[in-house]
């Protein structure tokens, strides 16, 4: 059973509208759990909000995952919206492949949804399952973050856009694959999160995927986003998740929103599934504040010791509560390694810690969210990274990255539950049998 986890349940206020149509958040950061037998799935983190009215929720859910023996093993990752039995929303899937013996397999995976629901309560899931395999597979701080948004809110607005089911491309020019937009909009700006899964198609191929904003032949600063299939001799090759985001001002009138996926490397088939996108756009003058850093190149370290590589400053007037969202491109080098990250804010201690295993062939993601209590004054939110483990001459190489961070005040937020918890490696629990 899952060990008792650390939720919050968070009320925003709107704008402009009276308490009946609030905007409402909640997010759940258990401990670090394992999955094991062959029932399932199971239910790695989830809360609870309750809608005064129809809208819509967007849902932010992310994990590291990692094998703990020698089994290749297949997991899915789903997030659910009031679906206790685990079914879980399709468009929502990630599949990854925890390798056996000879990666000792980390990767991370992040799945962005939007939906409509009706007024009441509804419980958000992320639910993991293990697919093929014997493995026990753990996950590293699984996140689920929930964003209600009321019909007719003006000044909160979110829009979805994705591909339906497969997208396969063979081509090494950028191509749309998914895209939404918003009208009518006054000052703001715009966090965009966009993901989806990469699987084996005809041969082993290397895709290129980044985002565009208003001007579609224009790539967002740190959101090129490499990412590798191979095939292995087990199942139909080692699957990988793909997240990229990008935090960004916006002028009145109409923001257009795009994802683009090629392939860039390889004799194979590029092939992946739901690729999406969605964004939240949140007006100037609110009390919601928002500000970023990007990485548009490449950033490396050889050091164990975590390192700064991105970091930006926000200076709310009142306590409140950081919407902290990373994703960046991990390369590799001369030889394997494991990378690890962690948000961190001041000098305080780790928020979300990820690890990224990567060989000397293949591009992995990093994907990490979290939602953390902070006091009033000058903060400096960064994402800092080193190695894991040995050869000492292997760097850590990331290519393109983006560390985006929104504040909402606590004058606007009821807390329920017992609180938060920084990370930690003895906090685990089993979601297996």
């Amino acid at each position: 059973m899952l060990k008792p986890s650390i939720r919050v349940l968070v009320a925003i206020l709107s704008f402009t509208t009276p308490v009946a149509a609030q905007v409402m958040l909640c997010a759940d950061s258990p401990p670090s759990a394992s999955v094991s037998g062959t029932s399932g799935p199971f239910v790695a983190a989830q809360c609870t909000l309750e809608a005064s009215t129809d809208g819509t929720i967007l849902v932010i859910a992310s994990t590291s995952v990692n094998r703990v023996d020698t089994d290749h093993t297949q997991l899915s990752l789903k997030v659910g919206i009031d679906q206790p039995g685990g079914l879980g929303l399709v468009a929502s899937e990630r599949v990854v492949d925890i390798y056996g013996t000879t990666y000792l397999e980390r990767q991370n995976t992040m799945a962005t949804v939007a939906a409509p629901v009706v007024a009441g309560s509804h419980t958000l899931y992320y639910f993991a399952e293990r697919v093929v395999g014997t493995a026990t597979v753990t996950l590293y701080r699984p996140r689920i973050m929930a964003i209600f948004i009321p019909s007719g809110e003006t000044n909160i607005r979110v829009c979805e856009g994705r591909w339906i089911g497969e997208y396969t491309t063979d081509i090494f020019s950028q191509t749309i694959v998914a895209s939404c937009s918003l009208s009518g909009l006054g000052m703001g700006s715009a966090l965009v999160s966009s993901d989806g899964w990469m699987r084996l198609g005809d041969s082993q191929a290397e895709l290129n995927a980044d985002l565009r904003g208003n001007q579609p032949t224009t790539v967002e600063p740190g959101t090129v986003r490499r990412l590798d299939v191979v095939g292995d001799t087990v199942y139909d090759g080692v699957d990988s998740s793909l997240a990229t985001s990008y935090l960004t001002s916006l002028g009145p009138g109409i923001a257009y929103f795009y994802m683009t996926i090629a392939r860039s490397a390889g004799p194979g088939t590029v092939s992946v599934m739901w690729p999406g996108l969605a964004a939240l756009w949140v007006a100037t003058g609110g009390p919601v504040l928002s500000n970023s850093a990007v990485l548009p190149g490449e950033w490396t370290t050889t050091t164990i010791t975590s390192t700064t590589m991105l970091e930006t400053t926000l200076n709310p007037a009142v306590d409140g509560y950081f919407l902290i969202l990373a994703t960046a491109s991990i390369s590799p080098d001369t030889a394997d390694y494991t990378a690890h990250f962690m948000a961190r804010i001041d000098t305080g201690d780790d928020i979300a810690n990820r690890y990224v295993k990567i060989n000397d062939t293949i591009d992995r993601n990093l994907a990490l969210s979290d939602l953390v209590p902070v006091s009033a004054g000058s903060h400096t939110i960064r994402l800092a990274g080193g190695r894991y483990d040995t050869p000492a001459s292997t760097s850590l190489r990331v290519r393109d990255g983006s560390l985006s961070v929104l504040f909402f005040p606590k004058e606007m937020v009821a807390i329920f539950g017992d609180g938060f918890e920084t990370d930690s490696l003895s906090n685990w629990s089993s979601i297996g049998p």
